[in-house]
């Protein structure tokens, strides 16, 4: 039996569930479902099962917020399944219960967390975790667990009341998410019938087991999805051995292997509901889930769980009499070893005697009578209820009651269902700490032995004073001397003990010195916000972040109407230009078209979504701060304690989300990462759910320390340090770090074209961290036109069509260059095509010929993957084809010889940093090449090329020979060169074409007329000097402050050695600027390169000098002009020319360029013209008969320069950039605001990054 709550359909996934609830909204009546249905639809089955003797259970699977323990145990007025089923059992007991039949009702409550388990029954506290054994007869039991007998309702009512008040104690005291444990109610019903005439009796026991499991968006989000593995934790192992079991189970029953493995016992909970799992128990799910869109993915695998869940087949018996034969059974075995004892005496087998013990202990807790059992239960509750009252506990145990002068404080804690459930109430003189004296008795992180007192004087004032050297907040603000408390203060003791105030007869003067109104009803959340905000205060720099952020996106609001407005016309005007009856044929880019009404109304959409989504993304960011700077101050306070020198740093980086194109823009702009550091050792950087698992066992060895530092503090010393036991603290083996991401943009697979490309791999920084070399090409397949083009064909309706229709596509991972040396080591790469369920992991070739001791970097890392992959076609495929691609994350291991500070002149750093500036220029130029062409009219009036002769006192390219008198064109063409950079440059046609400027030069003349003024090469050096000089200035002013600092942390002087590092190549870049090296790749570099005849051998730079947002295209261009040469009037154009003469003129073209910017290039090219006579029939043949090497033009290449490289304008790495801009000490101080605007600069550039390479790959 399967059921679920509030199921949502998206995208045409489907499931079914014997039962679905919408449960959002109690407005609407007709279709919501409230606690009374739930339980009508599977309570009543639960309780009937349980009366007829069989096994039953019932458990809660779902994400954090989505309804669980409001389903399980609801609330006062709206009570949940686990209250309605006890209620129920008893009220139909009470009603059955005569001479012939009576009931007895047993219960134990445990809560497992990091696989331990805990009695929340226990009257000692739920300190100590009980071991899980398994006997043969008895099966998977707790030992020590207590199962306390009842008699009514309110006998459990008050037991489950007084376990989650222990559970609430030893969660704040251990600082533990309640959240992130399950919590398992059993009851064990046994129905005994009676025979009066006989006088005989049998029994029926019945078990329920009602389990409320801990949030799976934890183990979805990282577990299954593998973005983040949780190492050095078990909190998560419950969960996913439960969706092992699951999926085992399910594959049994449908018959795909009877034989495979269940495990069962790879986590506790797993082993202990292994009945009713596949077992002896008549089950049901309750699958919750959220509506929200951003949980889609929590949803979903929540609905998959379910799915495969419900085709689990239980097989469920009456248990008749089960308390006689398991009696029976225990006693037969307990004889077989005493009598197996007694022969191995002599080998004294302590095995055989915990067998032995533990079927003896067994047999004792089942022969133990009913009035026994009520006694115990009344002993334990004595106990338990002086145990709460010693710790300054009230035991109301249904809400918070007192009398009109009681003051009280109550616990607050992040579980609903755990907070405000421990009332404290304040005598005239209470005493707060650690130590056994005191009134109000806490434990954990931060609580001393005397803590605190408050005091309630005559006039009924409540004063707080706290002890010397203690850890005490009021309403956020630390406390370090006496202060009156108000009704709803919000109190925090120690690191994790919140508390709210209550003193409902103070204030009625209206005092308003207290910060809150007492009607507000303050959480646990706003309580340690408001603490870390506070703590934080105006040196948060993470706050002008956030302010920073929030003002752009005001910005964007503002603006974007007009940005809409201006696209809408631009988009006209360009439609208008374009759209002439020759040119119909379809663009990538043109496919929707922005006038229509229905374009303008999703580009309002959009605009609205990314509004949404991004003030979404900076609440959630808030949040994440908060929590980082939680989190970094528990594992501190723990480390330094326990003198594990480590240390922990909120830094800020780039969500890996966001590096991938697939996600939604602007999503998140940034998250916290946590920066670890020990003393003597690199750094580390982890990811705040990293450090979230670490604290669990962190806190474990804290309290292990606490409880054997009285004992034997040497002796667990020891332990603490034990080589073999795993360090929470710090990793002294790293797993495999995200190098980044490369993004493969599918649209090549439209067209027959093989996309041959170096894709960047864009790091968490939002830097190029190396590249991708790929290949992608379409196999077999088409895609119809009509698709293609992007619009709706009334035709083309068949969807079976489409669906039948097959795209096979090549996917070649060749090779990844300049990589990060520090992350070189066994490089992989791991992809996920469209649908594909696992994704492709790709290892590196391996070079048997390389030592593994080389200490040389290997910064290139060879691939050699070749992966064909069937899709079907479908307009969702299409889209993706648009406007997705294909994310290859590229992982590495840290080298084990690393050196932490290697010489600033390492060769290999020098090598690095060279490729670096080479790779930089790349991306902002492209060469083109002007070709021009002479065309004459032949004898059969058709106009062809003029013959061009090379000679060596021309550098035009070749002499141009013209026949005298004859009708001559000009014909010009523009084109890219492939694989002479990375600028996006399309030119879209010829505007113009020029030609004049006629000069005569003798032969034997000494000048040669200069074909180029390089005055853009000058503008481009000048500009480059100035971003080099400001780059200087600004390093040696944060070197002077450096070197001028007292005291040096290991963060200062890691910067310092980047900062002369950077110092140093500094250098190196400036003499690239003036003199650069042949072939470094640097504008104005001497050309090593053989070019083609009619080409010349000089590169003229032209510097367009454009912002760094650019976008891209190519193609190539030709035009053709007829040429009057009369119009010169010059004579040496009109007859022929002298043998000592050369006759220059001057070609200019001007180009219409759409990318990188709208705009006009003028393009000129000098050529030399040689004009002959008419010629006789011996003179022509013997021209013909030579046959000297001809060409049919001349060209010139010009290297196009859009801007100086961004990173050539930056003056700090980004990574330096995060942490300054995280941990800067004064954020109000004009050098925090500097940080700021230029972490985030790099922060928002990764999107202009990923638009650009767009664009990148569909030229190449």
């Amino acid at each position: 039996m399967m059921c679920l709550l509030c199921v949502l359909v998206i995208f045409l996934q489907v499931f079914a569930y014997d039962h679905c609830f919408w449960s959002m909204d109690e407005s609407v009546k007709e279709k919501y479902a409230g606690q009374d249905v739930v339980f009508k639809c599977l309570g009543e089955n639960i309780l009937q099962n349980a009366f007829e003797g069989y096994n039953a259970c019932i458990f809660a699977y779902g994400q954090t917020g989505s309804g669980k323990s409001y389903t399980m145990m609801g609330t006062a007025d709206q009570p949940g399944l686990i209250p309605r089923l006890c209620s129920g059992l008893f009220e139909r007991a009470q009603k059955e219960e005569n001479e012939e039949q009576s009931f007895k009702v047993e219960v134990s409550y445990m809560e497992i967390y990091n696989e331990k388990v805990r009695d929340l029954l226990d009257p000692k506290g739920s300190r100590q975790s009980l071991k899980v054994r398994e006997h043969s007869v008895y099966g998977p039991y707790v030992d020590g667990l207590s199962k306390l007998a009842v008699a009514s309702y309110k006998d459990i009512e008050s037991l489950m009341s007084e376990g989650n008040k222990s559970r609430t104690v030893a969660a704040t005291n251990m600082n533990e998410e309640s959240s992130r444990s399950h919590a398992v109610f059993k009851i064990i019903l046994t129905h005994t019938l009676y025979d009066v005439q006989s006088g005989t009796s049998g029994e029926k026991v019945g078990k329920l087991s009602l389990v409320d499991l801990a949030g799976s968006e934890r183990a979805t989000k990282t577990g299954a999805a593998g973005d983040r593995l949780k190492e050095g934790s078990n909190i998560n192992k419950s969960l996913t051995t439960l969706g092992l079991v699951i999926s085992a189970l399910a594959d049994q029953a449908a018959g795909k292997n009877k034989n495979k493995f269940v495990p069962y016992r790879d986590s506790v909970l797993t082993w202990l509901l292994k009945d009713s799992l596949g077992g002896n128990s008549k089950t049901a799910m309750v699958a919750t889930v959220s509506p929200a869109a951003d949980n889609y993915d929590e949803t979903l695998s929540t609905l998959r769980y379910a799915d495969r869940a419900k085709n689990i087949v239980n097989h469920a018996v009456v248990n008749e009499d089960p308390n006689a034969r398991i009696i029976r059974e225990l006693r037969e075995e307990v004889e077989k070893l005493r009598e197996q004892l007694t022969k191995a005496e002599a080998m004294k087998s302590p095995e055989l005697k915990e067998r032995l013990e533990e079927s003896e202990k067994l047999i004792q807790e089942m022969t133990v009578t009913w009035e026994e059992k009520l006694r115990k239960t009344e002993e334990i509750a004595q106990e338990r209820q002086k145990q709460l009252e010693s710790l300054g506990i009230s035991l109301q145990s249904s809400g918070i009651k007192v009398g009109d002068n009681k003051c009280f404080l109550v616990n607050l804690n992040a579980d609903p269902a755990l907070n405000e459930l421990l009332v404290y109430y304040l005598k005239e003189h209470t005493l707060i700490g650690s130590d056994n004296s005191q009134d109000i008795q806490l434990c954990g992180m931060g609580i001393l032995p005397e803590h605190c007192i408050i005091d309630i004087t005559p006039e009924g004032q409540v004063m707080l004073t706290p002890q010397k050297n203690t850890r005490t907040f009021v309403n956020g603000s630390a406390v370090v001397c006496p202060i009156q408390l108000h009704h709803g203060d919000r109190i925090l003791w120690g690191n994790n003990h919140f508390f709210s105030n209550s003193v409902e007869q103070l204030d009625t003067d209206g005092d308003n010195s207290s910060e809150v109104s007492s009607e507000i009803n303050f959480s646990y959340e706003y309580a340690q916000m408001e603490v870390t905000m506070k703590a934080l205060g105006s040196n948060d720099p993470m706050q002008s972040i956030l302010q920073s952020l929030e003002q752009q996106h005001e910005e964007e609001k503002r603006s974007a109407l007009e940005r809409q407005r201006l696209m809408y016309e631009h988009e006209l005007e360009q439609l208008r230009r374009r759209l002439s009856p020759e040119k119909q044929q379809f663009r990538s880019m043109d496919r929707f078209s922005f006038h229509s009404p229905s374009a303008q109304q999703r580009l309002r959409q959009w605009a609205e979504e990314r509004e949404e989504m991004l003030t979404h993304s900076l609440r959630k960011l808030r949040e994440q701060i908060v929590k980082a700077n939680l989190y970094v101050r528990e594992a501190n306070f723990i480390g330094e304690e326990l003198d594990k020198r480590t240390e922990y740093k909120v830094t800020l980086q780039i969500p890996a989300s966001s590096l991938n194109a697939n996600s939604k823009r602007g999503a998140i702009l940034s998250e916290p990462a946590i920066q670890v550091r020990r003393k003597g050792k690199g750094k580390q950087i982890w990811s705040l759910e990293k450090l979230e698992n670490r604290l669990v066992d962190m806190r474990d060895l804290y309290q292990e320390w606490k409880d054997c530092e009285e004992d034997n503090p040497e002796v667990y010393a020891k332990r603490l340090n034990f080589p073999e036991r795993a360090d929470p603290f710090y990793d002294e083996q790293e797993n495999h770090s995200l190098i980044g991401v490369a993004n493969v943009f599918l649209e090549c697979l439209f067209y027959d074209v093989k996309l041959q490309y170096a894709v960047p791999i864009i790091n968490q920084k939002g830097e190029v961290s190396g590249r991708l070399h790929i290949e992608v090409v379409r196999v077999s397949g088409e895609i119809d036109d009509r698709l293609v083009g992007g619009e709706d064909s009334p035709d083309y309706s068949n969807e079976n069509d489409t669906q039948e229709r097959k795209l096979v596509c090549r996917i070649k991972i060749l090779q990844a260059t300049g990589l990060p040396q520090h992350l070189s080591n066994f490089v992989f790469c791991k992809y996920t095509f469209w649908d594909q369920l696992e994704p492709v992991n790709v290892a590196p070739e391996v070079d048997p010929s390389l030592s593994s001791t080389s200490k040389e970097p290997r910064c290139m890392v060879v691939f050699d993957h070749c992966n064909e992959v069937s899709v079907n076609i479908s307009e969702d495929f299409m889209e993706h084809l648009y406007d997705g691609a294909l994310a290859i994350e590229v992982y590495g291991h840290k080298q084990s010889g690393d050196r932490k500070n290697p010489a600033l002149w390492d060769l290999g750093i020098i090598q690095a940093k060279t490729r670096s500036l080479r790779d930089r220029w790349s991306e902002v130029t492209r060469k083109v090449e002007l070709w021009v062409q002479i065309l004459e009219l032949n004898e059969n009036g058709e106009y062809c090329p003029v013959e061009v002769t090379p000679a060596k006192d021309v550098c035009t390219g070749g002499i141009f020979q013209l026949r005298q008198g004859q009708s001559r064109r000009i014909q010009v063409e523009v084109r890219s060169v492939q694989e002479s950079g990375t600028l996006p440059l399309m030119e879209e046609s010829i505007l113009s074409v020029g030609i004049g400027c006629v000069q005569i030069k003798h032969v034997k003349s000494q000048k040669v007329p200069e074909n180029y003024q390089d005055r853009d090469l000058e503008r481009l050096r000048r500009k480059w000097l100035c971003a080099l000089t400001k780059r200087q200035e600004y390093l040696d002013q944060q070197l002077q402050k450096l070197v001028g600092k007292p005291d040096k942390t290991e963060d200062d002087a890691d910067r310092e050695a980047q900062l002369l590092e950077m110092r140093l190549t500094l250098t190196e870049e400036r003499n690239a600027v003036m003199v650069p090296s042949a072939g470094s790749g640097i504008p104005g570099a001497p050309a090593e390169w053989t070019p083609v005849p009619g080409m010349e051998t000089h590169i003229p730079v032209i510097f367009l000098d454009l912002n760094g947002k650019i976008h891209f295209f190519p193609l190539q261009v030709k035009a053709e002009a007829s040429w009057d040469s009369t119009v010169h009037d010059c004579i040496q154009l009109s007859k022929g020319t002298a043998a000592d003469e050369r006759v220059y003129l001057i070609v200019r073209a001007t180009v219409q360029l759409s990318h990188p910017a709208e705009m006009q290039l003028v393009l000129r090219k000098r050529i030399c013209v040689n004009v002959y006579g008419r010629q006789g029939f011996a003179q022509s043949f013997l021209r013909r008969m030579s046959h000297r090497s001809s060409i049919p033009g001349c060209g010139v290449t010009f290297e196009i320069v859009s801007n100086i490289p961004e990173d050539a304008q930056g003056a700090e790495e980004r990574e330096a950039l995060a942490r300054m801009a995280a941990n800067v000490e004064d954020a109000a101080s004009a050098d925090s605001e500097a940080y700021i605007e230029k972490y985030l600069r790099s922060v928002l550039a990764v999107e202009n990054i990923l638009t650009l390479d767009r664009l990148r790959q569909v030229c190449f």
